[in-house]
């Protein structure tokens, strides 16, 4: 390998002038309408800007907000000028990103003014996902969905009716307010398909979850297991990362792909996929065995470490090497450097991997956090701390007697209903099992393109009485609705406060810039008139504003608070003062190294390794991941003019040696296909991925023709990927997926 790092999609190089340039040419022709209106008719575009929305002309103004466009949600300083957006900036007061804004963030205003914006109400007029749509009315609208919804209700019960809504949405108390009323245990979010076992795991062995709380300016000795910070939009751990390398700290990055992340690393090690684990364990067994580990902190803090030194015995690093491909000899270094350079860390993933091991990666990962004793104090994992806001007490809910239909808490009795496994819920709907589901409101989240199977998806669809796709962009799942109603963008509303967990808890809120454009609405004022119709309007018997006040009370402060302030501060110290007087919200009240949850369950309390699927003959591991300038499936950033520019298709990852037996060229499209389906894409061929893995990026091949700058560009690694679940945590096995690489002909 010769050094250099080739860019993961196109090969696209954009400057910031010529990023600048863009900004402002695409700003100036919408707002002039010189744009392509799409697949729309006309009568539902009208004109970008009506006169008779339009807002007055204002002076120059500066609004502290928070940005929407991926879920890290960081402050944002935006900059209007007669009602009009023109610019987005960091905010440098917001703890995390320091006033650092990524791509998607400065891109903003384009979703603001994308010519393709849903501009109106509008109802199906032929087959669902053919695309026949008529203008309706807000009233003719949610007349329709209240009129479904009940009928359904009356029909089959409120268990009938379900709801998908993005996890990082600040309206997810309201949302689930409004499912709670209603009366249905079927709420669901996108984390099935990303970190629900990671969740769970941090329950199971440190109480409770702890997000992305990795102390990284501060450490030593860094290992990242495929956690590919570089292009991620996480500006705060970039930053923190970067601070790190260049105050000296050592970075081991394993990772079957050569990142940029790899490239910033020390030692990038391309570890088997799936075996992560089986590293793991041969390291805590070497820091075992040789007396490495912080006796006090284990002895003080954990629970179980003689069960866990029993069965840690066999992991040993030659075992290791026949598994993970990884030389014994380096495994056995890099356990004993982990172990005495002092604050080492291993981050313990987002989304550890996509296997059916899933739970037990991260709990493995955890666990040799423990070992070092490096929790809750600087330069390790620690629990991040939050402040609770206040609410507007509902009426009594109804009692819930169904089950849900995703087997939560009966098959998946630790992962957490308040998210759900949505991939499940398709199966539940072809099948009518546990009982029919023929209601679906999908709030600003695109399961056809963010779950696995896009056909079984459809086929789900087609089953349905009601489909309604609340959303600001005609996603692939809102060409498929019955109904699709408008919401306005982040830059044209006011949203519910967001605590900024941390060493010190801050709160931020979402201030409105600019007035709504064309007819769309705040989601607060969909929920609440849907409320009305249905007959639990006294659930929503308050407006937006008395919301955000009852929530920020406890502060004692007000929205007006943050027109003078960006950020509210708390006063607790950032310090890390170790884990000495803190609750540790598991039964031992210690870190559980041996999970009594798990144990109680009749899940393995120990992170025993589980070796993953192996390629049929002929086929390869299609891994999957993501590119800083795009979000998971939301058309936001794929249809968005700055970052299509940037990246407007993904490629298939080949190895070179591989390519060299298939006889495929750099550059050429070859045919991927399983069992599951067939598809074009555009071949990378590079000595920067192992020969026995393939691997594109997540949340391309769009299929809505509405959406003129996504569609069609791309494949969508989803349509091959199976449905499952990890048996503990529930995530879905992504990387458990093989396929067929071939030329034309």
């Amino acid at each position: 390998m010769d050094g250099r790092i080739n860019t993961v999609c196109n090969g696209a190089r954009v400057s910031r002038r010529t990023f600048t340039k863009l900004t402002a040419l695409g700003t100036a022709a919408a707002l002039s309408g010189i744009s392509n209106a799409g697949a729309y008719p006309l009568e539902h575009f009208g004109k970008l800007i009506e006169p008779a929305s339009a807002a007055p002309a204002e002076a120059e103004s500066v609004v502290y907000g928070i940005c929407e466009m991926c879920p890290f949600n960081c402050g944002i300083k935006v900059t209007c000028d007669g009602g009009i957006v023109k610019s987005i900036e960091g905010n440098p007061k917001e703890p995390h990103s320091k006033g650092k804004l990524c791509a998607r963030g400065n891109s903003g205003e384009q979703v603001l003014y994308n010519p393709n914006r849903v501009k109106y109400p509008l109802i199906r007029t032929g087959e669902r996902g053919a695309g026949g749509w008529k203008r309706a009315t807000w009233d003719e609208a949610l007349d329709y969905v209240a009129g479904k919804l009940n009928e359904i209700k009356g029909n089959y019960g409120p268990e009938s009716i379900a709801l998908i809504q993005f996890p990082t949405n600040r309206m997810v108390p309201l949302v689930r307010r409004f499912q709670k009323a209603l009366g249905t245990p079927n709420y669901f979010s996108s984390l099935g398909t990303c970190k629900i076992s990671r969740v769970v795991a941090d329950i199971a062995t440190l109480g409770g979850h702890i997000l992305n709380a990795v102390d990284f300016k501060n450490a030593k000795y860094i290992m990242l297991f495929g956690r590919n910070t570089f292009e991620t939009p996480a500006t705060g751990s970039v930053q923190a990362l970067s601070a790190a390398i260049t105050s000296g700290a050592k970075l081991v990055y394993l990772d079957p792909r050569y990142t940029v992340t790899a490239s910033k690393a020390d030692e990038w090690i391309p570890i088997k996929p799936g075996t992560d684990l089986a590293f793991v364990l041969a390291m805590m067994n070497v820091i075992i065995r040789e007396g490495l580990y912080d006796e006090e902190f284990v002895n003080t803090y954990t629970y179980g470490f003689d069960e866990l030194k029993g069965f840690i015995g066999k992991y040993t690093p030659e075992w290791a090497e026949g598994i993970t491909d990884v030389p014994a000899a380096q495994i056995e270094r890099i356990a004993i450097e982990f172990a005495t350079t002092k604050p080492a860390v291993a981050h313990p993933n987002w989304h550890p991997k996509g296997y059916e091991s899933e739970t037990q990666i991260s709990r493995g990962i955890l666990i040799l956090n423990a070992l070092v004793g490096n929790i809750n104090k600087p330069g390790g994992i620690f629990y991040p701390r939050g402040v609770k806001l206040g609410d507007i007490k509902p009426p009594a809910y109804p009692e819930i007697t169904a089950k849900r239909v995703d087997g939560i808490p009966d098959k998946y009795p630790l992962v957490p209903a308040s998210h759900g496994l949505w991939q499940l819920l398709p199966d539940a709907i072809i099948n009518e099992d546990p009982y029919p589901v023929k209601g679906l409101i999908v709030y600003r989240s695109n399961p056809l393109l963010g779950m696995p199977d896009r056909n079984r998806i459809i086929e789900a669809f087609k089953k349905l009485d009601l489909l309604v796709a609340i959303d600001i962009l005609p996603s692939d799942t809102a060409w498929y609705a019955d109904v699709i109603l408008p919401e306005c963008t982040y830059l044209e509303r006011d949203d519910p406060p967001m605590v900024i967990k941390g060493k010190s808890p801050k709160v931020a809120l979402r201030q409105q810039c600019v007035e709504p454009m064309y007819d769309s609405k705040h989601s607060f004022w969909i929920f609440k008139e849907l409320a009305k119709r249905i007959g639990i309007g006294n659930y929503f018997d308050f407006e937006l504003d008395d919301y955000i006040n009852a929530q920020l009370k406890p502060l004692g402060i007000d929205k007006n608070y943050f027109k003078e302030n960006s950020i509210w501060s708390s006063d607790i110290s950032p310090e890390l003062k170790g884990l000495e007087g803190m609750k540790i919200n598991t039964s031992t009240g210690k870190i559980e190294l041996y999970s009594k949850k798990l144990e109680a369950k009749g899940y393995d309390p120990l992170p025993t390794f589980v070796p993953p699927k192996e390629a049929p003959r002929g086929m390869f591991r299609l891994l999957h991941g993501h590119i800083a300038v795009h979000t998971h499936a939301n058309p936001a950033t794929f249809d968005n003019a700055y970052l299509n520019e940037i990246c407007s298709e993904n490629e298939l990852w080949i190895n070179t040696d591989t390519a060299g037996v298939l006889g495929i060229t750099n550059g050429e499209y070859v045919w991927v296909e399983n069992e599951l389906s067939k598809g074009k894409i555009k071949a990378k061929v590079t000595e920067q991925i192992r020969p026995d893995a393939v691997f594109m990026l997540h949340g391309f091949g769009h299929t809505s023709p509405d959406l003129t700058l996504a569609y069609g560009k791309g494949l969508n690694d989803g349509d091959f990927i199976k449905v499952g679940a990890d048996p503990i945590g529930g995530s879905c096995p992504m990387s458990e997926t093989f396929v067929k690489i071939y030329r034309e002909g």
